[in-house]
């Protein structure tokens, strides 16, 4: 009798788990992008020039324009990860789609390294604001995804829900973080 119960079961946990996974993972990726999109020029969608820094002089101390330039620097570096993000997500949400478990468990993987590896290496930023701002969201990503890899061996739900937990509380901190860097870049 147990054996008849248990497909039914992990058909049940793995719907619940998709739709909390869908429905994070949609808005997560529309975030995602606009962080991306941030540094680029409003018209052409191309990369905006940083603007120029004053030259230092032996009376002047950093500014604000010091501030910008740096993070314009740390942007052109560490703004990649973003967009491996976006692309993360997506794998994850078109595998949810499909029905794909071993598409899931490489988006979350994906997701995973691009952020608790990859932009992790990139910290901090020159705002330590903005740094512990990102390191938060990490840490959310890193628990969130962990949760997903999780979710797609045992199919338990509170992995899903976990994830779900994790993950909109990374977007909370990727749209703070995405304020400071936009003021950080004098866009604020």
């Amino acid at each position: 009798m147990a054996i008849a119960t248990e497909p039914g079961r992990r058909r049940r946990s793995l719907v619940v788990g998709a739709v909390l996974i869908t429905a994070t993972v949609g808005a997560l990726a529309m975030l995602v992008a606009a962080f991306v999109m941030m540094a680029r020029h409003p018209d052409t969608g191309t990369q905006a020039a940083p603007p120029s820094a004053p030259v230092p002089t032996a009376t002047t101390t950093p500014t604000t324009s010091a501030l910008t330039a740096a993070m314009w620097d740390w942007e052109l570096r560490a703004g990649d990860h973003f967009k491996e993000s976006a692309r993360a997500l997506q794998h994850v949400s078109e595998a949810v789609d499909r029905g794909d478990d071993a598409g899931v468990r490489a988006g979350c993987q994906q997701l995973h390294d691009t952020n608790a590896v990859g932009l992790q290496a990139d910290l901090p930023t020159p705002d330590p604001v903005l740094t512990a701002e990102l390191q938060r969201m990490i840490d959310d990503v890193n628990v969130a995804t962990h949760a997903c890899l999780r979710f797609t061996d045992t199919r338990h739900a509170d992995d899903a829900t976990t994830y779900q937990i994790y993950l909109a509380r990374a977007m909370d901190h990727l749209a703070t973080a995405k304020r400071i860097l936009n003021e950080d870049l004098g866009k604020g």
